[in-house]
């Protein structure tokens, strides 16, 4: 499938997703899955990835995810820590001028402008590579699965031609060189499934909870530790047409040292950065509110209202209403921002699903926290 998307955080983007199914044994939603994905937006920001999703892998009773990423941004949002930064363009004018820039329209340079525009944010390089087992301990109904795995990335500060963060940036004030390194990191957890099924579950739950760390034994740069705990129910509120009421919580706590780019991701078979962002946190710009403590809630209403077979395939559409919502925090002894202030996002979504395996939803969503005007995401997968 080609994409021409619009997304609020990375511009307009093109690129395509090419997803092969191997349907074999009953195995539900499908026996392998291997997709390819590439991506370049207007801002720059390049993701390409190969991903295998197996089932029953070598004839294991588990699951097996791997994905390689190239991931490379000249426009990574950077406005510091906690839950009180506000990526004030006011805070970008005095940086300017506090480096000798002048705001004059009368001048043919557009230094001042340059640098204000990217006082707020990042740019990087990070080819990153995941793996995740989830060997099956028993079969649904209550499928319980035992999760192992590991996440790696190699960060290079800067793009192809300029080392290092942008001068002068507010993320340059905090690591004057980047954060260049390795980040290597061992997963271990437990999963309960109990969804009817995973494309558009109906009813039943999903619940999860995994431990992680980094260290130098590990590889890892930087010396951190992470705990994580998901639960996510789904109710049916009518079978003709399909509508669900889905909610889902998240917890996570970090300790130690991580870099900015783990502090903005979660653990487990997550991988999302939050809070903010086309995952969790629609409406709000990405990577706004990093913190070691993240407690967070996505919940939808969602309804599948019109089913049609065209040329043999299966088209499935429908709307959403939802809201992402959040309470995050520097860490547990320094909140850095006002304790248990309510972060919040609200919107509509559109929903294809495609042969009942390839889900497609296009997100409007606004926030009263974010003033740089609603967010736009044209995204494969449910958000939950």
């Amino acid at each position: 499938m080609p994409t021409a998307t619009f997304n609020t955080d990375e511009g307009f983007g093109t690129g395509g997703v090419i997803s092969f199914y191997h349907h074999h044994e009953g195995v539900k939603p499908f026996r392998d899955e291997l997709r390819f994905n590439i991506f370049i937006s207007s801002k720059l920001v390049q993701a390409h990835a190969i991903t295998w999703d197996g089932l029953k892998p070598f004839g294991t009773p588990g699951r097996l995810w791997a994905r390689l990423r190239y991931f490379a941004t000249v426009s990574q949002n950077y406005c510091g820590v906690g839950n009180s930064v506000d990526c004030d363009p006011g805070d970008a004018a005095a940086a300017a001028i506090a480096h000798g820039l002048v705001d004059d329209p009368t001048r043919d340079d557009d230094a001042f402008d340059t640098f204000s525009r990217r006082y707020h944010l990042m740019r990087f390089i990070r080819p990153e590579a995941t793996l995740l087992y989830r060997l099956w301990l028993r079969d649904k109904p209550l499928r319980t699965e035992l999760l192992v795995g590991w996440r790696g990335s190699l960060t290079y500060p800067g793009d192809p031609t300029h080392a290092g963060p942008y001068p002068g940036s507010r993320y340059a004030e905090d690591f004057p060189a980047g954060e260049p390194g390795l980040s290597s990191v061992p997963i271990v957890g437990v999963i309960v499934d109990d969804r009817d099924d995973e494309v558009f579950p109906m009813r039943g739950f999903y619940t999860e909870a995994s431990v992680r760390g980094a260290h130098a034994l590990t590889g890892s740069t930087w010396p951190h530790a992470g705990v994580n705990a998901i639960i996510a129910g789904f109710f049916a509120l009518s079978e003709s047409p399909r509508v669900v009421l889905a909610s889902r919580v998240i917890g996570d706590v970090i300790v130690g040292d991580p870099s900015v780019e783990e502090l903005a991701r979660i653990g487990g078979t997550l991988d999302s950065i939050a809070f903010g962002g086309s995952a969790i946190g629609r409406g709000i710009r990405e990577h706004r509110y990093l913190g070691k403590v993240k407690l967070m809630n996505q919940t939808e209403l969602r309804a599948q209202l019109w089913d049609v077979v065209a040329l043999d395939q299966d088209l499935s559409f429908g709307f959403a209403l939802f809201s992402d919502s959040a309470l995050i925090g520097y860490d547990v002894a320094d909140w850095q921002g006002q304790p248990f202030r309510p972060l919040a996002t609200a919107g509509v979504s559109f929903r294809l699903i495609w042969n009942k395996t390839f889900a497609i939803r296009t997100d409007l969503a606004t926030s009263p926290h974010e003033q740089d005007g609603p967010g736009f995401y044209v995204i494969v997968n449910q958000a939950f």
